[in-house]
């Protein structure tokens, strides 16, 4: 079970590794110095603005709530690359779907190249699944209660919250804080950013499956992507 301390010991170690005083991380957030001190010493936690301000600095949530140095959320594939000259919205939310089912599709056929990264391929795919069942509706929190066959109720309880902030937690409404996040994440092994609503997730549940291929198998994909848009 991950522990709160492991948290801010991280938030402290991660500013002083990109070269950044406290002052100046807690004018980019909007409080003051003192507040953010109290943020590095477990005095007061991460609520989700901070969280959100952190994330619009560009900082890696991921590592700060669960150690996870991965930062997939910042590596644009050649996919994305692809959808950047559409300018359509409902022509690119088609073509990004049929990529996420193509993407699963290939995955459990193919040999996929091996899988360095901190999720396995199988539970990966399983989470790509549930998005394009949702899609415009995924909800990650709602994802994981369904998995776990819980009760919004028993949701609420095992992230020591009110039944109130849980279910806006869900409908995305709210953001997570950090001692939420931890909790999923140890319920789930989700990177925490998943939970947050702050990038397209879909773009980056395809990142992550994106890297499972080897080079030609991505070479196969974007042609097949070229053509689809040709065709519309």
């Amino acid at each position: 079970m991950s522990e709160y301390k492991d948290v801010y010991m991280r938030l402290a170690a991660y500013r002083k590794r990109i070269g950044m005083t406290q002052e100046q991380v807690a004018g980019k957030i909007g409080v003051s110095q003192e507040q953010y001190s109290y943020l590095e010493h477990g005095i007061t936690k991460l609520t989700d603005q901070n969280l959100k301000g952190l994330l619009r600095l560009g900082w890696n949530i991921d590592y700060i709530i669960a150690g996870i140095e991965s930062d997939f959320h910042n590596t644009e594939t050649e996919i994305e690359k692809t959808l950047n000259g559409i300018t359509e919205e409902e022509e690119k939310d088609f073509i990004l779907k049929l990529c996420s089912e193509i993407l699963i599709e290939k995955a459990e056929k193919c040999k996929l190249a091996e899988e360095d990264s901190i999720w396995q391929a199988e539970v990966t795919l399983t989470l790509m699944k549930d998005m394009v069942r949702s899609w415009k509706d995924f909800s990650m929190c709602r994802c994981l209660r369904e998995k776990l066959q819980l009760s919004q109720i028993a949701m609420a309880e095992k992230t020591g919250v009110g039944i109130k902030k849980y279910r806006a937690v869900e409908k995305e409404r709210k953001y997570p804080d950090a001692e939420m996040l931890l909790t999923f994440y140890d319920m789930s092994g989700y990177p925490p950013v998943l939970f947050m609503d702050f990038y397209d997730r879909r773009i980056l549940l395809i990142r992550q499956v994106w890297s499972l291929f080897d080079k030609k198998e991505r070479d196969r994909i974007l042609k097949f992507i070229d053509c689809i848009k040709n065709i519309l």
